[in-house]
Formats: structure tokens, C-alpha cells, sequence
């Protein structure tokens, strides 16, 4: 048996390991992107597979983006870098490989055909840079020769390496700062298809912001449902919402106030109060005579200097004594000591009492609305009566209320939705805005239905709002069960006309709400 050659070993050790580190590095990219990444050009395999995947997880994390492309010159990755900011696609993103790595991909086309136009453009400007240097080589050696007085003929002038690799370096280089400047801040700019769907996802957050759903949901704007015809009829009937104020208007006169007992909590009162505080303060006085301190005047016979008694002994300066000791003038040891003495002061404190109990939430109560879908409704009665389920699960979101919907056509055809500010909820609310309306118009089975569901506890407190364009009928059965319900329970029943027929909506409905601004949108297009 042969031995096996050491070095061969070696180098084959090598290569395997070699070979291994790249296969790591790819597997940190997904199978969308491996094919644009492993033919991309410029760096080598691992460097370019670690970069873009660096760069991945920094828009899955929307964290801040740094240098994404090392074998590309700074000025160049910091250009990628700010157009991925300006586009505003980064911000969608987040948690969103799909958007993500079609973004990448988008990007990575871009900067493969970027570097064919370059590696031309290199390649002429690395042509006239060798010349230029060879010509000036050849005029240095001339000084030289003429310098020394040589006739000694020149030999084939020629850069050598390293030479050739810095102007290759620094061909490279202009040529994409040609390329920057020609395309004028705009080298990365995204296909046009990134604008359509930054147009429409912007859209779409602006309507769920003023619906107040997007942060309570926590969706991305991004995912494919949003595709949908039934999510682009938020954007059309958000507008209608905005020509129409009075619809939210109307909601919120939906369920009658009721106090809750929230969750538990302690309740601080704080009071002022005036409180005297007593002290004992050590003051220095000269009324305690504890030491002598110098010379002072004074009316003190006591301490009075002696030249002072000399005054009062004589028959004529007696007079300018006593004149003196009544101006408090006479020249006298001072003296001083310390004392203490009890102050009292009056302060204003906080005083803090705590109390438990339970938080009083006062709320209105939920919604009921029966909603016509005859086919009399189609037209402007049908985008307006949409609009108002939109605005419903708005109010119903932003208040906590709860809200259940009865869509009716003909006798029998009666459909229950209830309205939640959740995916399900909304899927409910997407596949109703996606409905086309039709048939008759039967108001006796939802109103019914309406009723026996305000019995139940939960929806005790709610009111009915009944949207319809008023022709239908009546009888004296439902009219009698209502009356009852609003006698019992000062239950109301709230109507909204679409359309300029009152009857017979107002003999069930108080109050009734006809709003001729409606009736503005029957020619407007959304």
C-alpha cells in the first residue's frame, strides 16, 4: 500500500474547509435570493452572502442599515443605503420577508447591471490612465537623460504591478462616481412598481390610522390580503366617510350610557393643610453677657469706659454725659453671648389618604344595526350603507363597544355579523364590502331578531339603528314590540334614510336621520 502525500492532504483539508465556509454562508440567505447573490459579480461568494444577509436582518428588524456592500466603494454603499431610506419601502419591512426580499432582489438586479456598466467604463478609463502614466514616465526619463547628458537611447517603458492595480482601483472608483453623478442621486432609484405599492399601502394606513386599527391589530400593511378588491374599498369608502361627518355622529348616539365597575384600584386624595411647627433656635445677643468683643456705644452705665466717668464727675461736662447716654453715645465694652429661644413656624403640607375601591367606567352601551341590502340599495344607498359599517367597527375599536350587524333583503334572507376590532372581525366587514346587493326587502325578520337580541344581558343597554331607503312595510305586530321595548327599557331605535322617503321609517324610528348631503353623492365617482 502507498503512502499518502502530507501536502496533498493538507491542500485538500484546506479546500474542503474552504468549500464548507461557503456553503455556511449561503445558507444564511433565503432560496429567493440565492441565485441573484451567487452570480452577482464583484467580491468573492461568502463576502457577498454575509453582506446581503446582514443586511436582510437589518429590514426584518428595521433597525439602522450599515454598509451593505464591502467590495463596493464607500461612497457607492452609503448611495445604496440612503435610497433604501428615501424609497420609504424599509419601513414596511419589518417583520416582512416577503416585501423584504423582493425589495433585495429588486436591488440586487439593479446593482448587477450597474456593475456591467461600470467593469466597461473601468476598463476605458483604466486604458487612458495607463497611457497618461506612461507618458509621464517617459517625459521623466527624458529630464533625466538631458539632466546627465545622455544620448543612451530609452528602453520599452512599461507600469509595473502595482502600479497597474492602483490605477485599476482608482478606475473603478471614477466610474461609478461617474455613473452617481449622471444618474443624479437617483442610481438605486426602485422599478416603478415600488411606487404603485407604496401608493397604495400608504393609502391603506392612512385608513386604518383614522379608523384606529392598525396598532391595536399590530398587522403589516404589506401582507398579500391587502390586494384584494375588498381591502382597496376601505381607501373608496373612507372618503365617503370624510364627505359625510354626520355618519359618525350617528353612531355615537347609538347605546344608552351605563356605569361599570372597572378593575380595582387605590385612589389618592391629596389635601393641603396648614400645620405650626415649634423649635428651639440658639441666637447670638448682646443681652448675655458671656464675653467682651471690643469697643461699641452705648447707653450701658455698666460698660461704659472710664474716660465716660471722668465726664460725668465734672460740674460742666456732666450735662454732655447725660446728653450723650440719651443718644445711646457713650463709649462702652461690648459684650455678647448665645441664648436659646423656642420659634414657632407655620408650614403648608400635602397630605395624602389613600382609598380602595374599584374604577367607574362610563360607557355607552353596544350597537345593533340592521342593514337593508334589496336591490333597491344599489348606487349611492349601497356605498353610503357600507361607509356606515366601516365607521361602525371604527367606533366600535376606539370605544370597546360591542357591535352586531343583520344584513336583510328578502323574507328569509337575513345574514348576522358581528363586528369585532380584530383579524376576524375585519375579514367579516372585507368579505361584506366585497357583497353586491340584490333582492326584496323584508324588515320584520331582522328587526325581530334585533329585539330578542337587546333581551339578552350582554346587549340590554344596546340601541338599533335601522339604515334603509324606506320601501318596505310595516305591520302592527313589530311596531307593538318595539313600543314595548322602548317603554321597558327606554330602548331606542335610530333610523337613517338613505334616500328622500320618510315613510314608513318614522312611525318605528326616533330619532330619524335624513341628510340631504347624501344624496350629493349620487353622480361622485370613488
Amino acid at each position: 500500500m502507498s503512502e499518502s502525500n502530507p501536502t496533498m492532504t493538507k491542500h485538500s483539508v484546506g479546500l474542503l474547509a474552504q468549500l464548507d465556509h461557503q456553503f455556511a454562508a449561503i445558507e444564511l440567505l433565503p432560496n429567493e435570493l440565492l441565485p441573484t447573490v451567487v452570480t452577482l459579480s464583484g467580491g468573492d461568494l461568502t463576502t457577498r452572502c454575509q453582506s446581503i444577509a446582514l443586511l436582510r436582518s437589518q429590514l426584518l428588524a428595521a433597525e439602522e442599515i450599515s454598509l451593505p456592500c464591502p467590495w463596493l466603494p464607500e461612497v457607492i454603499q452609503q448611495e445604496i443605503a440612503t435610497s433604501i431610506k428615501a424609497s420609504g419601502v424599509a419601513r414596511y419591512c419589518k417583520d416582512n420577508p416577503e416585501v423584504t426580499d423582493a425589495l433585495l432582489s429588486d436591488l440586487l438586479v439593479k446593482l448587477e447591471s450597474l456593475q456591467l456598466q461600470t467593469s466597461t467604463l473601468s476598463r476605458q478609463l483604466a486604458i487612458i490612465a495607463e497611457k497618461e502614466a506612461l507618458e509621464q514616465l517617459r517625459l521623466e526619463l527624458e529630464a533625466i537623460q538631458q539632466q546627465r547628458r545622455s544620448s543612451k537611447k530609452q528602453k520599452h517603458l512599461a507600469l509595473n504591478d502595482a502600479q497597474r492595480l492602483d490605477i485599476k482601483i482608482q478606475a473603478e472608483l471614477n466610474a461609478w462616481i461617474q455613473l452617481a453623478n449622471s444618474a443624479g442621486g437617483q442610481l438605486f432609484k426602485l422599478p416603478s412598481i415600488w411606487s404603485e405599492r407604496l401608493e397604495i399601502w400608504q393609502e391603506l394606513e392612512g385608513v386604518f390610522t383614522d379608523l384606529g386599527l392598525v396598532t391595536g391589530l399590530g398587522w403589516d400593511l404589506s401582507q398579500e390580503m391587502f390586494q384584494s378588491h375588498g381591502w382597496m374599498n376601505l381607501v373608496r369608502l373612507q372618503k365617503i366617510v370624510k364627505q359625510i361627518p354626520q355618519l359618525r355622529e350617528v353612531i355615537e348616539t347609538l347605546g344608552r350610557m351605563k356605569d361599570t365597575e372597572g378593575e380595582p384600584i387605590i385612589e389618592e386624595i391629596i389635601s393641603r393643610m396648614s400645620m405650626t411647627f415649634r423649635h428651639d433656635v440658639e441666637i447670638t445677643t448682646p443681652l448675655v453677657p458671656m464675653e467682651t468683643k471690643g469697643i461699641t456705644r452705648s447707653d450701658s452705665i455698666n460698660r461704659m469706659l472710664p474716660q465716660e466717668a471722668a465726664f460725668f464727675g465734672h460740674p460742666v461736662l456732666k450735662k454732655l454725659w447725660h446728653a450723650r447716654r440719651a443718644e445711646h453715645a457713650l463709649l462702652s465694652y461690648a459684650v455678647e453671648g448665645t441664648e436659646m429661644v423656642t420659634q414657632l413656624t407655620e408650614q403648608e403640607q400635602d397630605v395624602k389618604e389613600s382609598h380602595s375601591g374599584n374604577k367607574l367606567n362610563r360607557n355607552r352601551g353596544p350597537m345593533i344595526v340592521c342593514l337593508d341590502t334589496s336591490g333597491s340599495m344599489t348606487g349611492t344607498p349601497e356605498n353610503v350603507a357600507k361607509a356606515l359599517v366601516l365607521q361602525c367597527i371604527s367606533v366600535a375599536k376606539k370605544e370597546k363597544r360591542a357591535c352586531f350587524v343583520y344584513l336583510f333583503g328578502s323574507k328569509g334572507e337575513v345574514k348576522e355579523m358581528e363586528l369585532t376590532p380584530d383579524k376576524a372581525g375585519l375579514e367579516q366587514m372585507i368579505l361584506f364590502l366585497s357583497m353586491s346587493f340584490g333582492g326584496g326587502t323584508d324588515v320584520e325578520g331582522p328587526l325581530n331578531m334585533a329585539l330578542e337580541r337587546s333581551d339578552e344581558k350582554q346587549w340590554q343597554q344596546a340601541d338599533i339603528l335601522l339604515v334603509s331607503d324606506g320601501e318596505f312595510t310595516v305591520s302592527s305586530g313589530l311596531s307593538r314590540k318595539i313600543k314595548n321595548r322602548k317603554e321597558q327599557r327606554a330602548m331606542s331605535v335610530h333610523g337613517v334614510v338613505i334616500g328622500d322617503s320618510l315613510s314608513p321609517m318614522d312611525k318605528i324610528c326616533d330619532p330619524l336621520h335624513l341628510f340631504s348631503s347624501w344624496l350629493d353623492l349620487q353622480n361622485n365617482k370613488h
